[in-house]
């Protein structure tokens, strides 16, 4: 699984003779937080010295490749740390997740879990989540509910507090535990197995826990679903993807973005265009109405003005309930953000979708500490002599597509630069600073 693994953040030191430089690999993180001096002797738990040491379980094997190319400085021990960024893997457990994807069982649920959907997804994700527990925040929660009508509970908002596991690091087995023993949810609609999909109340609910996170960092949310949402009334399709669209835009709004996920089965029933404009949404980009063709905005107002869930939302926002009123906020053009759309029968497909989702939400933004985790300071001045890597490749000191310090204190990866660092092949940046620039004292 090394090629589906994302990697954050670099680890450089000054030693005796040279800058030594600790380059990322695609083995987790130790816990040893040791210094490396190049011609001392090993020290591959963390804790020793040498250039073939180990700093906090990171590979030191580009010290000797940079030995002979930077000044000596010895006072000074350097890394930069990337921002580990919050991801919320939102997932829907509506009744056609636990539909057979192959054979058929008409409307009933699948009696072979493991030819679902939910079974499928639930193998990549937890196989992607474990490979990069270390370097993200991992919280999980679902999206379900049953027909209120009939004496069930949508959204199930108090339900999906038992589902929910909080954002943390090393957060894969916690998942896991509670994904593992999620069934269909309980049958509580006398119309039969009926589970419906209260998308837009599940994204509000997931934006509100992530703005309460007080952790540093960029905030995601993973949103999984297999076809179209509701608000578990099975009332007019066109009213729910607006809501959700404006859910989504108001999340950007608060700092997270949204990843958007089709999951394709024989049942998906969302059109292609309202999927892309939930990635367009998520994404902070121009949105195209999700309307029918051939239809226009004004279409929302007057066929959703009487649904009482869509009522709420608007009032929610503080719009205007007259004709022409939208809850999303639409443009004439689409964003360049398109959705993913693994199979759900492909194994390998999900997986690396799922991977390649993941790797974007690698941090550019590293803050530049000492061994010992505090703030190190240098003159941007005196810049022309670092050097930043991605996969050995130099990259320019450059505003817009390389790399430049926001501040004294935090280097960022820019443009093109950002856009390769976080491409799922790219598992190694390396920084090399002479002595000069930094500011001691």
């Amino acid at each position: 699984m090394k090629d589906h693994l994302l990697l954050l953040g670099a680890a450089c030191l000054v030693g005796a003779g040279a800058v030594a430089c600790a380059k990322v690999n695609s083995e987790p993180a130790g816990s040893g937080g040791g210094t490396i001096f190049p011609g001392g002797s090993g020290g591959g738990n963390g804790s020793g010295s040498g250039s073939g040491g180990v700093l906090g379980g990171l590979d030191a094997g580009p010290i000797e490749k940079f030995v002979d190319e930077v000044p000596i400085c010895k006072q000074v021990q350097y890394k930069f740390e990337p921002k580990i960024p919050t991801v919320t893997l939102l997932v829907d457990r509506s009744g056609s997740m636990f539909h057979c994807l192959s054979g058929s069982t008409g409307d009933n649920l699948c009696t072979d879990l493991g030819n679902t959907a939910w079974t499928k997804l639930k193998t990549a994700i937890e196989s992607v989540m474990t490979q990069l527990e270390g370097q993200v925040r991992f919280g999980f929660t679902t999206v379900w509910g049953t027909d209120p009508t009939a004496s069930g509970t949508c959204p199930s908002l108090k339900g999906m507090a038992t589902d929910a596991v909080p954002p943390a690091l090393n957060n894969a087995s916690a998942i896991a535990k509670i994904y593992d023993a999620l069934t269909p949810p309980p049958n509580t609609n006398e119309k039969g197995k009926k589970f419906e999909s209260p998308a837009s109340e599940s994204i509000a609910v997931a934006t509100k826990q992530l703005m309460a996170e007080t952790t540093p960092g960029d905030k995601y949310i993973i949103f999984l679903t297999d076809g179209q949402p509701d608000y578990c009334d099975d009332s007019n399709s066109l009213c729910a993807p607006d809501s959700v669209i404006f859910r989504l835009q108001s999340a950007y709004t608060a700092g997270i973005r949204t990843v958007v996920f089709g999951v394709q089965t024989g049942l998906f029933d969302l059109a292609p265009g309202v999927l892309q404009a939930f990635a367009n949404a998520g994404a902070g980009e121009p949105t195209l109405a999700p309307v029918r063709a051939g239809g226009s905005t004004n279409d929302l107002y007057d066929q959703c003005h009487d649904l009482s869930p869509w009522m709420a939302d608007l009032t929610a926002s503080g719009k205007t309930a007259e004709r022409g009123t939208t809850l999303g906020t639409y443009s004439t053009t689409m964003g360049a953000t398109k959705p993913y759309m693994p199979s759900a029968a492909n194994q390998t497909e999900l997986v690396t979708q799922l991977s390649s989702a993941l790797s974007g939400v690698k941090s550019c933004t590293f803050d530049l500490k000492d061994k010992d985790g505090n703030p190190l300071k240098v003159d941007r001045t005196m810049l022309s002599g670092a050097h930043v890597k991605i996969m050995g490749t130099e990259v320019p000191l450059d505003d817009t597509n390389g790399w430049r310090m926001n501040t004294e204190s935090q280097l960022e990866l820019t443009g093109h630069s950002c856009d390769t660092w976080r491409a799922p092949e790219s598992m190694t940046v390396d920084f090399m600073f002479p002595c000069e620039v930094f500011i001691v004292g």
